[in-house]
């Protein structure tokens, strides 16, 4: 590339560039270009019925086209998620949340059904209730209270659920004694 446009001399020193920048002359304006620009833009604005100040939506072209995007967009969901959301799987679901205090491993799971992962509980608060009479002695009534989490998880789509439910205990403990 610089066979063909030989490299300008440079400066070496900054007067000789302000004295090169001071030589330049700026060109006088073409006041008709501008102005036939400025007529050929009023003629194409006049033609289409459109001012560039006043853009109008057009509407008859928006509303087809949102409602082919909104079918285009309800199709593929029905393609794609179709299938998974069959009447086979919701009971499967419905059942495994219902029974949340203990939920059931089945080993006959079929595809597409949500599957357990897991089941924990967490303490969260414990505090003494008063003591107790028994047959066997003094003993403490405590109150616990848990926050239990299950998780289960669909090995087809990765969907995961996870379920919290509170729960609360009455336990008698014996005190020790010396």
């Amino acid at each position: 590339m610089s066979e063909n446009f030989p490299e300008p001399e440079l400066p070496e020193s900054d007067e000789e560039l302000e004295s090169l920048l001071k030589k330049l002359q700026p060109n006088p304006l073409e006041f008709e270009l501008l102005r036939g620009l400025e007529d050929d833009c009023e003629e194409v604005f006049e033609d289409s019925g459109e001012t560039p100040a006043d853009p109008q939506v057009k509407w008859h072209r928006l509303i087809p086209l949102t409602l082919v995007g909104a079918l285009g967009m309800l199709a593929y969901a029905s393609f794609h998620y179709g299938p998974k959301l069959d009447d086979r799987t919701r009971p499967a679901v419905a059942e495994s949340t219902a029974n949340v205090q203990a939920p059931a491993v089945s080993s006959s799971l079929e595809p597409g059904q949500f599957q357990p992962v897991s089941a924990q509980g967490f303490l969260v608060n414990s505090s003494s209730a008063g003591l107790v009479e028994t047959d066997e002695g003094v003993r403490e009534k405590r109150n616990l209270e848990y926050r239990d989490a299950y998780h289960w998880r669909d090995p087809e789509t990765g969907t995961n659920i996870r379920y919290f439910q509170p729960r609360s205990e009455e336990v008698i403990v014996p005190l020790p004694t010396d």
